[in-house]
């Protein structure tokens, strides 16, 4: 579960199809036990060369502990404009950690949940291997 003491929830899971449906919605559950430090949330996610565009596109929903929510879109290069893969690795597999929620101040105790789908123009994403959550505790608040 946590590779270090500053990550408090890491999980992934293989996309056998390699196919990430938007209607395929990625969700983790975690706890907050700590308010005095910033947090941030990201998607570890794996490409092979299948995937046809140089960014994507993810919403990202975000339910605290009293029902609050809040949504965002948020963006990542995965090539540069020639078409070389941004990421880390080597053949026909390429990792990306995405902070899609980065530096979050998260103001209450108590169980989060994040809810992340990609949000592109097509609703079949081919050449995604697999994805996963990580949430690591940060600096501390001043």
């Amino acid at each position: 579960m946590a590779c270090d003491s500053s990550t408090i929830y890491d999980q992934s899971e293989d996309l056998v199809t390699e196919i990430w449906v938007d209607t395929d919605t990625l969700t983790a559950r975690f706890e907050i036990t700590d308010t005095t430090h910033y947090h941030t949330v990201f998607l570890n996610t794996r490409f092979t060369g299948l995937y046809k565009f140089s960014n994507i596109y993810y919403q990202v929903v975000l339910d605290g502990p009293n029902g609050q929510r809040s949504t965002e879109v948020v963006s990542f290069e995965v090539t540069d404009k020639a078409g070389k893969w941004l990421g880390n690795g080597y053949g026909n597999l390429h990792s990306y950690e995405f902070p899609i929620l980065d530096n979050r101040i998260f103001k209450q105790i108590g169980k989060y949940k994040v809810k992340v789908v990609p949000y592109m123009r097509i609703s079949s994403l081919e050449g995604i291997h697999d994805r996963g959550i990580k949430v690591s505790k940060g600096q501390e608040i001043f």
